[in-house]
């Protein structure tokens, strides 16, 4: 089994190349997916939450839900509170992913797109690192042109991810997504075919 690790700044197209990969037949495991379901359907992260902040809570029927964009705002204006949040989400999202490469484990790849791969440590379990990369004009353009985004948010977010650069001293194989989708699957073709050859010789 080779792990493979899909990582990116907001609007570097990571999730673009997720798609590919399952495009390809290959197994996904997507970070921001598990998170949503968490903060959707886990009673025990909702019940910390709604302890340290009630007024993100509300309730309909008889089920709680969070306002996300309250949570956003406490967590992106305020580092020790994300800092605390993550301390809630990351361990129950871990053991999922754990769990996912278990089921795996007799794939060729397992793919992992982590957007905070870096930040989280999540990079010393991937044998490979496929980093999305972009220019600022086009991940700003992207990033702005979604629903309910704004400048200053985007800021925030892109404050709290580590920058390209540190990013690329960790050796990672970068993945431009500058030049269309085309291009973009081509590289990941051109990659993964090196990194069966690279085990098949064990350079």
């Amino acid at each position: 089994m080779i792990i493979i690790g899909i990582t990116g700044s907001i609007g570097t197209g990571k999730s673009t190349i997720a798609s590919m990969m399952r495009i390809l037949n290959l197994v996904v495991h997507d970070s921001d997916l598990e998170v949503k379901e968490i903060l959707e359907n886990n009673v025990l992260v909702k019940n910390k939450i709604k302890k340290k902040w009630p007024n993100v809570i509300f309730s309909k029927g008889n089920k709680q839900f969070i306002n996300k964009k309250k949570l956003s705002e406490i967590v992106f204006n305020y580092p020790k509170e994300k800092v605390f949040l993550e301390g809630i989400i990351h361990p129950v999202v871990h053991e999922r992913r754990d769990n996912f490469i278990n089921k795996n484990k007799n794939k060729k790849f397992v793919i992992l797109d982590v957007p905070l791969l870096y930040e989280t440590g999540t990079d010393k379990i991937c044998d490979y690192v496929f980093l999305a990369c972009t220019t600022d004009i086009k991940q700003k353009a992207r990033v702005l042109f979604r629903e309910n985004m704004t400048e200053e948010k985007f800021n925030l977010i892109k404050k709290s991810q580590w920058p390209q650069e540190m990013k690329l001293k960790h050796n990672p194989y970068p993945i431009t997504t500058s030049y269309g989708k085309i291009i973009t699957f081509i590289i990941i073709i051109w990659y993964l075919i090196f990194i069966i050859f690279k085990r098949i010789l064990k350079v």
